[in-house]
Formats: C-alpha cells, sequence, structure tokens
C-alpha cells in the first residue's frame, strides 16, 4: 500500500517563520544590555587600576615639598578662588588651602615633532606664571591658549597664577607637565603602521588638608557616536570658563538653582530613611529636553568629589529637566562643624550657642558628561590619596 505525504502549506510555513523570527528578536534583545554590564564591569575593574597608575605617574614627578601655602603669597585661602574681590574667605588650618586643579596648555609650543602640549597639564602653572613674572620660559606662551586655577593672581606683594608652590624653591614655581599621552591608558603607541587608541584617560586636583598634600584622580572614557573609544585631547573651555581648567568641572551648590547638599536628605531629617540620600536637583523646566552640562552631575553612575574629600556616586539620575529625583548610592554624612579642619564659617544657617550649623556640600567637582568640542566623556572612577 502506498501512502501520500502531505508537505507543508504556505501559511503553516510562515507561523513557523514568525514564530521563530519572536525568539530570535526576544534572543538578540538581550546582547545590548550584556554589552553594557560587560563594559560596567570593565569600568568597575580598570577604575581603580588606572587610578593607582595615574598616582604612580605623580609620585615620580612630584614631591610634596614643592607644594607650598596661601599664606606665602600675602593671601588667605579662597574657596573659590576664580571670584576676585566678592570670594568667600575660607578659614582652615594655616598654611591649608582647597581643592584646587592644575593648569592647562591648549597649544603646541616646542619645535620638536615629539613634544606636543596640547591638553597637557601644567601642576604649577609654571608657563604662566613666568610669562607674568617676566621669565623667559613663558615669553613667548599665548595666554588665550592656556587655563589656570588663579588667573588673575592672588595677593598684592606676591602674585599667583596657580597651585601655590614652595617659594624656597625660587622665583618661579618648578615646571611640571604631564601630557595628554601620559593620562591616557593603556598609552598610546605606534607599531607596524598601526596606532592602538586608549580605553581611559585621567584628570586630576591636589589639596593641602592637615598639612600633606592630597590628589583626587577623575578616571574617565571618550567615545564617539559608535561607542567606541578614541584619541582624545582635553579642550579648552568657552564662555565665562575660557581660562579655568576644564576638568574636572567645578559647580557652586550654594548659588541658584542649586542647593547645598544636606545630610539627612531633602528635608534635613536623618530619622525619615526615605529621602537621605536624595539631593536636591534644581527645579525643572517648563520646557522638557537635556539638561546643561554644569548639571551632568545628576547622570546615573556620576563620580563627584565634594570639599569634604568624600566621594559620592549617583545610583539614579536624570538626563532631562522632566526626570529625578536624584538618589546618592549613600547618603551625604554629617559635617562637624570645625572650621580648623572643614573650613565651616560662622555666617550662615542658624546656631545653638557658639557651634555653627552643618553647611552640607557647598562645592563639587566632576567629569561632564561632555567638552566644548561636543566630545562624549564616560566618567569611570574617582578616588582621594596622599601624594
Amino acid at each position: 500500500m502506498i501512502f501520500s505525504r502531505r508537505a507543508f502549506s504556505l501559511v503553516e510555513l510562515l507561523l513557523a517563520v514568525f514564530i521563530l523570527g519572536i525568539g530570535i528578536i526576544g534572543i538578540s534583545a538581550l546582547f545590548p544590555a550584556g554589552i553594557a554590564q560587560q563594559r560596567q564591569a570593565n569600568d568597575d575593574i580598570m577604575g581603580p587600576i588606572v587610578a593607582d597608575n595615574a598616582m604612580a605617574i605623580l609620585r615620580t614627578k612630584l614631591n610634596p615639598e614643592w607644594f607650598g601655602t596661601m599664606e606665602e603669597f600675602g593671601s588667605a585661602d579662597l574657596i573659590f578662588p576664580n571670584v576676585s574681590s566678592s570670594a568667600t574667605h575660607h578659614s582652615t588650618v594655616p598654611g591649608d588651602w582647597e581643592w584646587k586643579r592644575p593648569g592647562f596648555l591648549f597649544k603646541k609650543m616646542s619645535t620638536d615633532a615629539n613634544i606636543d602640549e596640547r591638553g597637557a597639564i601644567d601642576i604649577f602653572s609654571a608657563y604662566f606664571t613666568s610669562n607674568q613674572l617676566g621669565g623667559t620660559m613663558g615669553s613667548a606662551l599665548d595666554t588665550s591658549k592656556i587655563a589656570t586655577e588663579n588667573f588673575d593672581g592672588v595677593g598684592a606683594a606676591s602674585p599667583l597664577f596657580g597651585i601655590p608652590y614652595n617659594t624656597r624653591l625660587g622665583f618661579q614655581p618648578p615646571p611640571v607637565l604631564i601630557f595628554q599621552s601620559e593620562r591616557a591608558y593603556p598609552n598610546t603607541f605606534i607599531g607596524a603602521g598601526k596606532t592602538k587608541r586608549p580605553s581611559f584617560y585621567w584628570d586630576c586636583m591636589f589639596r593641602r588638608f592637615a598639612g600633606r598634600i592630597q590628589v583626587a584622580i577623575f578616571v574617565y572614557r571618550v567615545v564617539d557616536g559608535g561607542g567606541e573609544p578614541r584619541e582624545y585631547i582635553v579642550s579648552q573651555g568657552s564662555g565665562v570658563g575660557l581660562t579655568l581648567p576644564p576638568l574636572p568641572l567645578l559647580v557652586d551648590l550654594s548659588t541658584a538653582p542649586f542647593a547645598p547638599w544636606k545630610y539627612g536628605g531633602l528635608d534635613g531629617l536623618p530619622l525619615t530613611i526615605v529621602d537621605n540620600a536624595k539631593v536636591l536637583n534644581p527645579t525643572p523646566t517648563i520646557t522638557s529636553g537635556n539638561i546643561p552640562v554644569e548639571q551632568t552631575w545628576e547622570y546615573p553612575g556620576q563620580w563627584i568629589l565634594d570639599e569634604y574629600n568624600t566621594v559620592h556616586r549617583v545610583l539614579t539620575g536624570r538626563k532631562t529637566s522632566k526626570d529625578g529625583p536624584v538618589i546618592l548610592t549613600r547618603p551625604v554624612p554629617a559635617h562637624p562643624p570645625l572650621a580648623e579642619l572643614f573650613g565651616v564659617t560662622y555666617t550662615g544657617g542658624s546656631t545653638v550657642g557658639a557651634v555653627p550649623a552643618d553647611p552640607g556640600d557647598r562645592f563639587i567637582w566632576f567629569v561632564p558628561a561632555t567638552d566644548p568640542k561636543g566630545f562624549t566623556l564616560v566618567p569611570v572612577y574617582a578616588s582621594v590619596q596622599e601624594l
């Protein structure tokens, strides 16, 4: 007996393809999430490694004895030194000073083809200081292509144009440059006609705290539109920040539309645990859209340093004016009201007897989400170590 075999109909075949397609789409949707998690895991591993590598480079080029005090230049420290006469004086241990960024160079100066100063950091702003004080090292310096923390100088008798240096070393600060290529990890190399692009970059700040030199390291990635790493040179700021160091970015939380971060969260009461890790973000605007660059500290995953040497990380953040709230991984800690250690002023806030109120975090530094040239910067890690 012969049995006939019936083939699949077109409808059955299309139905099978449809079901298979749904399965493939579901599986493929997992790949972007997997790639993102893999990249985050790599960042979490490599961030501390890059920071330690940065500290090794700084320790080979710097001696803590090279750093001086603000008093050597006839001025107390200013918590916001980029403002002139209206700056708030910040009381600390004599000789100590707040976080300060090294100077930047944005133009090639050397005639040597193998030396490129673009994007280099000048730890003590030696080139600009030499230019201003009549030295020869910075005589041909294009002052429109530099940035310093104290661009306008500090003190009438002894001007200071950067991080305080030890005046016993001489008339001008020691020239210590750290080139952009040295702040790339892994360092770029050229071989067999190929160039390896670095995956990470780092920048730094310095502070004298209790007589010791503290270093803050910020590690970040630079990606292009396709999400790949690319070669990068720190670019000069724009507008009012043209002469200020572009990285890390400084934000004054004590001025509108911001507000200082308080111990106890939004309501300032630590017993209401639900909001203790929340910080006040600027009031959302009526028109929705991406938040400005000075507010990108609110991005999820951001690494932030405050004036008390505390490193914060944003757990839940916002990228548009309609997002929120901003929640940190840990609540803002209480700050002892000791002017000798933390420079707490005695003019603002309510007091109990002679003890001033906790002023909260008023100043923060972070790596912005974009730079003036439109590069995307992805914060990876931040740490504070002793030089």
